[in-house]
């Protein structure tokens, strides 16, 4: 994608450095559009025929980085529960997003990085991505500008994981490009064009191992755990009751995961040298005076701060002046995930200290409450729910603080509306330290922060039968009704990487749908082969996903299926609209059908390929890699087949090669053969040769696309 001889470099002591409209001229709106516009044309045209391509702007505008007069970063946080990186994407401008909502519009690329501070540097932890259009600007119910629009993406990570003695605070660094993706393993953002781009960092915790904490029972629960892994299928509670005791040693275990709680006589001990302030570390306590009528309660709370030679009257009267404090933890985004649906605030913990003990303790809680006002319902508020992060006492706290996010699943369905009429909602998130907020004004810690969020339009649907939305990760609108192959703009739709054109289905299906509004109905899950005939239904044990709101976990929900029957279940059960999830291997096209008992239905075609690609290198004297000089020619041949293919291509650290095969490193062949001949370096001692070959076949509902490689080893002398 791009083009050699215009990709500068930037020095280390500039990343991060914003776009800075003085060193490439002030440009006006109508340029900038312009600019926008040009962007492909000069990404696509050779450098040397520039002049060609008539551009409006001039090519040297697109050699500087980091152009933010787009979009930018506003926010970028953890959330431990989901085990997400997450980003806020700041949309600045009603166009320049390659068009409308109804429309394939353009994306924003957000790739990830962690730096654990080991020595290992920057790990590319993975790209997600974010759908935008040109969405018009509105005015809220106070005649404010529905701008800018405050968009988030979340990427699941599998970090490293530390016991509690040592806090896992890695630094994380977005990377943000509007319609292209991030070269993989670049943190330095050193070779891509990265025009319209932006960069963030973030210092983030990660949540430590429980399992071996001193009151784990893991002796107790090991034979259970054993059982469990056995069979993965059947379920921890199942497995307790063939197990003498089973059942006591979960109930150990769940005890045993329990962080211990720091009285107030502890906190006073643990931050007398901290200067964290009693009205602070004692604030339940002195919460629960001023909502209680009880004597009792008082007079015990009274008697708690005089041991500890507090004034109770003093400390009421300091937290009575405090309002909208900010000093140790403060909300700085609030935006909402347009793919999965989900508000998501981002907050910082700016102290060591004054969270209720370290994170060997239970900490305390960040809880952040939502609100959504539509202008089309008399700007009436409407409260969305809570939710929390906790937090702990951090000793050796990295320089800027610790930024988490809160992630609040939501099903937005009640507010959509067709593309033609794109929905922005205001939404205004209150944070409140160790109480839940009673309202939508700022409580004792914390803030408030007022954003603007866009969503999705609504999905075409007659309001009562089964309505497939993706299956296999790629909606059905980009799936051929008769190849069952993606069609040209498909893309996996919970972070929107891009797929290859003609792309099958390998691995496990995942099919999602019209769920939540259709709760306590029934359905079932045909799956008819169009090669053989034959059919069946699906009944095999549904794994979901779910939230507790009030407990802030991340739940699991088993659905089994009665008499080939699941039922439909209400959105905190389901929250990704999961109807099936099955494994049918082969190569067959597949017909998925979900119906329901009055005969109405809904179905896709699918083409499955489960085949890896057949890849073989062989070198001419029999392979025998261990007797060649520097500088000697090594000669053999390759052969690759695979139906849905990619790309192939052969490459080697030791040396250069020549290649006289069929379309070696094309796309578009099933099959490619030749011969090839490397001449090795003078300077190499050892290294390989690889043969590689990319299917286009999208794995488990989730990976775009499968690279298999064979190699031989070569060995030099002098």
């Amino acid at each position: 994608m791009f083009r050699k001889g215009v990709i500068p470099k930037i020095p280390h002591n500039r990343v991060g450095e914003k776009f800075n409209n003085k060193l490439m001229g002030k440009l006006t709106d109508k340029q900038l559009l312009n600019a926008r516009k040009d962007f492909m044309t000069f990404m696509a045209v050779d450098k040397k025929d520039l002049k060609k391509a008539k551009m409006t702007t001039k090519a040297a505008f697109f050699d500087k980085k980091m152009n933010t007069s787009f979009e930018e970063l506003a926010c970028i946080g953890y959330n431990p529960a989901f085990r997400e990186l997450t980003a806020t994407v700041r949309i600045k401008r009603a166009s320049g997003y390659s068009g409308s909502l109804c429309s394939n519009g353009s994306n924003e690329y957000v790739r990830f990085y962690l730096d654990y501070n080991d020595g290992d540097g920057w790990q590319d932890m993975g790209v997600t991505s974010l759908n935008v259009h040109d969405i018009p600007t509105q005015e809220d119910c106070d005649g404010k500008s529905e701008k800018p629009i405050d968009y988030v993406v979340r990427l699941q990570i599998t970090p490293k994981r530390y016991f509690c003695s040592k806090a896992n605070t890695p630094k994380v660094r977005a990377i943000l490009v509007w319609n292209e993706i991030p070269t993989a393993n670049d943190p330095e953002m050193a070779s891509g064009s990265y025009v319209w781009s932006d960069m963030k960092e973030e210092n983030i915790q990660i949540n430590p191992l429980k399992l071996f904490i001193p009151d784990f029972p893991i002796f107790g629960i090991s034979e259970l755990l054993e059982k469990a892994i056995v069979n993965p299928t059947v379920s921890l509670n199942s497995l307790a009751q063939s197990v003498t005791g089973g059942e006591n040693f979960i109930k150990k275990a769940q005890q045993g995961l329990k962080s211990p709680k720091l009285d107030f006589p502890k906190l006073t001990s643990l931050y007398q040298k901290e200067k964290v302030e009693p009205y602070r570390f004692g604030f339940p306590l002195l919460k629960k005076v001023q909502q209680t009528n009880n004597v009792e309660v008082v007079n015990n709370i009274q008697s708690l701060f005089n041991a500890q030679n507090f004034s109770l009257a003093e400390n009421l009267s300091q937290l009575a002046k405090v309002n909208c404090n900010t000093n140790y933890e403060e909300l700085f985004c609030v935006g909402a995930d347009y793919a999965q649906e989900a508000l998501v605030g981002t907050l910082k913990i700016k102290r060591p200290n004054g969270y209720s003990g370290d994170l060997c303790k239970e900490g305390s809680k960040e809880y952040v409450s939502f609100w959504i006002q539509d202008e089309t319902d008399n700007c009436q508020w409407k409260h969305a729910g809570t939710t929390f992060v906790k937090v702990h006492d951090i000793a050796e706290l990295p320089d800027g603080g610790l930024s988490y996010s809160v992630i609040l699943p939501y099903d937005f369905s009640a507010f959509k509306q067709p593309c033609q009429s794109p929905k922005v909602l205001k939404v205004r998130a209150v944070l409140s330290w160790n109480s839940a907020p009673e309202g939508m004004e700022c409580e004792t810690w914390g803030n408030v922060v007022d954003s603007y969020i866009q969503l999705k339009p609504s999905v075409a649907w007659n309001g009562e039968g089964p309505k497939l939305i993706t299956v296999g990760g790629v909606a059905t609108d980009f799936i051929n009704a008769f190849s069952g192959l993606t069609l040209p703009g498909a893309k996996m739709e919970f972070n929107q990487v891009p797929t290859y054109d003609d792309s099958p289905f390998g691995g496990t299906i995942v099919v999602q749908g019209v769920s939540a509004p259709l709760a306590g109905q029934k359905y079932k899950v045909k799956i008819t082969n169009l090669n053989s005939g034959a059919s069946y239904y699906l009944n095999n044990k549904l794994d979901l996903l779910g939230y507790n709101p009030s407990t802030g976990d991340v739940t699991h929900p088993d659905l089994y299926p009665v008499g080939n029957e699941y039922e439909y279940q209400p959105y905190q059960n389901n929250i990704s609209s999961v109807l099936a999830r099955f494994k049918p291997g082969g190569n067959d096209r597949l017909l998925i059908t979900i119906e329901h008992v009055d005969g109405s239905s809904d179905s896709q075609v699918i083409q499955m390929d489960n085949i890896l690609p057949d890849v073989s290198l062989d070198i001419n004297d029999g392979g025998d890699c261990s007797h060649y000089s520097q500088g000697d020619v090594i000669s053999g041949s390759f052969t690759v087949t695979e139906e849905y293919l990619e790309s192939y291509a052969i490459s080697t650290g030791v040396g250069t090669y020549s290649n006289t095969g069929s379309g070696l490193g094309q796309t578009g062949n099933t099959e490619g053969s030749g011969a090839f001949e490397i001449t090795t370096d003078t300077d190499k001692n050892c290294g390989k040769i690889v043969l590689s070959a990319t299917q286009k076949t999208i794995i488990n509902s989730a990976v775009v696309g499968y690279t298999r490689r064979t190699d031989r080893i070569v060995c030099l002398s002098e």
